[in-house]
């Protein structure tokens, strides 16, 4: 008998919703759960696979849960009872404490044996999890000075607010890889339908080769090994700074990279679907309050940018049905202003950044974090993430919990223009906007022109330096590089519009 990986000694479980424990065992094998005095039980099917349903739990720390079958028994100790959230994405919701800005004063003050935080091992194929060593992955770790620099640094900080605000545990299911794009976080059957250019790129790609040496040479391949997190000389390099060119080309006139294999450009994680299916899948339907989604970069492509809406939308409706909750709340974190990194240019942002929106707006469990003020412009990996996990944690605490607080950015509801003045009123601006520095920064008026910013409570005037018989274009944060400094009272910075 087995429950599933993710069930272990010093896990987090959700307080006030039925828990869902699972696992294997003999076929006809009944499973008994119990903790805290409550009591649930399943029969394994003809399969071996059991599920368990337990009753909504009450916070609380130092549980024992017990699994048991008519033969033998599973304890786990140092349980704890209170929020739990999926933290979803790529490299920027990966992105370790290690690597982040406040990294030593954080050490300094972390120890909480009520923040944790589990990492789903990044596996993307059969046999890569036995090809490989794992052993530091897929593990329930609590915030210590010596096991915080793998805990994603957006959801540490996330957490540690939680933690704060609600006296209770919370835990963290770190669920991210590095690079990838949407495509892979949902099932192929989505893809098909949501995204097809992906599908048809993949295909293409793929159609003359032999899959199972394919598959065979990944066994083998060492950018496979995904269980040393800090083990890629590459990343310790680039991740806790920004370094010169010069730097760069010297670590790759200095180091020899390894084999690609037979398919040099196309990795497993790349493949549609198959995160969602060999991460995604593992730790589904473990009983969590809601999931955090940092994700888009990997998505900026000339011919795919405009089905990204789409593709958003697909993720959460996969996760949804997996978890098997249709009102499950998605924190989507809008992706910053940035130019360009190492060899890779911001193509148009712009166009991830509406479709996030969109998303946000037409789903009623779905929210949108602005960080327009916290991008770096030659780096596409911001260091600082304590602002990322503040923002989250202010709109958890004002919609999922209920808080009454100032959660979302300022974004223009309406625009009037009386000669040569436009108003720009804002939603999310009780207690009025402000400006921070000398002017406005990120708004340019076309035609072009001088022009005075002011703040009239939650209206922005602009004076234009003339009155034009013609239409005037308003665009805010539409460059490539940007940092918005328009506030409102709780310090979140305006989303990014254009007007007319």
């Amino acid at each position: 008998m087995k429950a599933a990986e993710i069930f272990q000694s010093g896990m987090v479980l959700q307080r006030e919703k039925p828990v869902i424990i699972w696992g294997i065992a003999d076929a006809g094998d009944e499973i008994t759960v119990s903790i805290q005095g409550k009591k649930g039980s399943g029969t394994a099917d003809e399969q071996g696979k059991w599920k368990v349903e337990l009753p909504a739990l009450k916070a609380s720390e130092n549980e024992r849960m017990v699994v048991a079958s008519k033969c033998e028994v599973i304890s786990y100790t140092d349980v704890a009872i209170g929020e739990v959230w999926i933290a979803g994405g790529q490299s920027n919701m990966e992105f370790y404490m290690r690597y982040e800005k406040h990294l030593k004063e954080e050490k300094a003050i972390c120890k909480n044996r009520r923040i944790r935080f589990y990492d789903v091992p990044e596996i993307a194929f059969e046999g890569q999890k036995e090809a490989f060593d794992y052993s530091r992955m897929g593990i329930w770790r609590t915030a210590d000075v010596e096991d915080i620099e793998y805990f994603s640094a957006v959801g540490y900080y996330f957490e540690k607010e939680l933690e704060e605000g609600l006296n209770v545990p919370v835990g963290i299911i770190g669920c991210n890889w590095g690079g990838t794009t949407s495509s892979v976080w949902m099932s192929t059957e989505s893809v098909e339908r949501a995204g097809r250019p992906w599908m048809e790129a993949y295909k293409s790609e793929i159609k003359e080769l032999d899959m199972e040496a394919y598959w065979e040479s990944q066994k083998k391949n060492p950018l496979n090994d995904r269980g040393n997190p800090f083990a890629d000389p590459f990343s310790e390099l680039v991740l806790p700074r920004t370094p010169s060119q010069k730097e760069i080309t010297a670590f790759f006139e200095s180091v020899d990279m390894p084999e690609m294999g037979i398919m040099g450009n196309l990795q497993p994680q790349n493949i549609p679907g198959r995160l969602y299916e060999h991460m995604v899948k593992t730790i589904a339907p473990f009983t969590v309050r809601g999931v955090l989604w940092y994700q888009g970069e990997s998505d900026d492509d000339l011919e795919k940018q405009e089905i990204y809406g789409e593709m958003l939308k697909a993720i959460i409706g996969d996760w949804r049905k997996l978890w098997q909750d249709k009102t499950l709340p998605f924190l989507i974190v809008q992706l910053p202003g940035w130019e360009r990194w190492l060899d890779m240019v911001n193509k148009n942002f712009q166009v991830i950044r509406h479709c996030q929106e969109a998303v946000a707006n037409g789903d009623e469990n779905c929210y949108l974090c602005s960080i327009s003020d916290a991008g770096e412009q030659m780096d596409i990996h911001p260091k600082d993430k304590k602002v990322v996990g503040h923002r989250l944690a202010l709109l958890a605490l004002g919609h999922i919990y209920g808080r009454k607080l100032l959660c979302d950015a300022p974004v223009v509801e309406s625009v009037q223009r009386e000669r040569n003045q436009v108003r720009l009123k804002f939603a999310h601006a009780k207690g009025g906007l402000h400006i921070e520095g000398e002017g406005i920064a990120a708004l340019r008026v076309v035609p072009e022109m001088d022009f005075r910013a002011e703040i009239e409570g939650d209206t922005l005037l602009l004076v234009l330096e003339r009155n034009l018989a013609d239409s005037v274009k308003i665009y805010f944060a539409q460059e490539k590089w940007y940092k918005v400094n328009l506030y409102n009272e709780s310090d979140i910075p305006a989303i990014p519009f254009k007007a007319e």
